[in-house]
């Protein structure tokens, strides 16, 4: 059966070959690069053939390629790349049990929302995702803080970054990425939607992997050893219909990721043994034009195009500070994955966990990078 398969494969690639120097065989229609949060091999199609394959060094953005294929040369091509993901899908199957293997504080995905209520309580709020399923954030203690994203009554999605969480494996925060590869095996680079294939080439920061039913994504600190800083979970019907990657931008959505973005500075604060940030409207605000601004007049820096910084806007606002600071971020799909880039690049991660005592978060939707975050943060006097 191996022989047979590896003759296969052999064959499918040959065929490919041939139609890669034959051009005429093979017609993929060139389609929009839609970009994202990390830097990704990107195949851009021109016509009959591929034009390049390059590395994109922008930062924080990753892309996507839609592919269509308009022949039976093109489906079989299209058929060998399947067959490589599911076999290194195989290949990349977890060694342990996966039964149970994540459980979140008690909860798992899965569970209906009415034992989470009974295990938690009743969430702080319910925000809005990129996925359409509403995350029940369990802030109320921030070293144990949750985001439980329920949909038609069950658990589809789980965050965490508290230390009061542990897999069955023994993996928490803490655990070195070598553990977990030792565990789980090598990372997914890329998962395919539809006719859409999803590159993950930001491997130094994170690793996804397919476990039983769901995606598990481990976030790795970088000023801490490579060590796992937090775990998400997404079930895995939920994560492929999500075709893009922003979701439908809204008014909801907006708000939900400032308060995430707010609430994720704060729980990995406690977890560090510092004070929580209070949250400041006029800084908020501050935030939110300066995410506007960058959108809008197409830059993407501390200072704008008339020259003015973080601490003007400050000032606009009648904020009477003694220290202040700024964050800025284009691109990351959720507050979840700006706050963990934020804190894997030392300066924004000084700000994070600096001794400032109030933060206002603004985002907004659009412009070139589809999504702006500024964090706001200020010692009054």
């Amino acid at each position: 059966m191996k022989t047979l398969k590896k003759l296969t494969i052999i064959c499918m690639i040959a065929i490919a070959i041939m139609a890669y120097y034959n051009p005429s065989l093979l017609r993929l229609q060139s389609e929009e690069v839609i970009n994202n949060i990390l830097n990704t091999k990107t195949a851009t199609w021109y016509g009959d053939s591929i034009q390049t394959i390059m590395e994109i060094e922008k930062p924080k953005i990753l892309g996507a390629v839609e592919v269509q294929v308009k022949s039976t040369i093109g489906s079989l091509i299209n058929n060998i790349n399947i067959y490589i993901l599911k076999d290194n899908n195989n290949i990349k199957k977890t060694q342990v049990n996966t039964e149970e293997e994540f459980t979140l504080l008690d909860i798992m995905i899965g569970d209906s929302s009415e034992n989470v209520i009974e295990s938690l309580g009743e969430p702080a709020r319910k925000d809005a995702s990129q996925y359409g399923f509403k995350w029940y954030i369990y802030n109320q203690d921030y070293a144990k803080y949750l985001q439980v994203g329920i949909q038609e009554g069950q658990v589809v999605g789980l965050y965490t970054n508290s230390l009061h969480w542990q897999s069955k494996s023994g993996v928490q925060i803490g655990t070195s990425k070598e553990t977990v590869k030792n565990l789980y095996g090598e990372p997914l680079e890329n998962f395919k939607k539809g006719n859409t294939i999803y590159y993950l080439n930001n491997l130094e920061e994170s690793h996804t992997y397919l476990v039983n039913n769901y995606y598990v994504t481990f976030f790795f600190d970088l000023h801490n050893n490579n060590k796992v800083t937090a775990i998400q979970l997404i079930e895995k019907n939920v994560e492929e219909a999500l075709l893009g990657f922003y979701g439908t931008p809204s008014e909801d959505l907006r708000i939900s990721f400032e308060k995430q973005v707010f609430d994720l500075a704060n729980a990995v604060r406690v977890r560090s043994g510092l004070s929580s940030f209070q949250w400041d409207d006029q800084a908020a605000v501050a935030a939110s034009k300066q995410s506007i601004d960058m959108a809008k007049r197409n830059f993407f820096s501390h200072i704008n195009p008339d020259g003015k910084g973080p601490s003007n806007r400050l000032d606009n606002e009648g904020i009477a500070w003694r220290k202040s600071g700024e964050n800025i971020a284009v691109g990351q799909i959720s507050a979840i994955f700006v706050h963990e880039n934020w804190m894997n690049s030392i300066g924004h991660r000084e700000n994070i966990l600096g001794d400032f005592k109030k933060l206002g978060v603004g985002v907004y939707f659009g412009g070139n990078y589809s999504t702006y975050y500024t964090q706001k943060f200020h010692t009054p006097f």
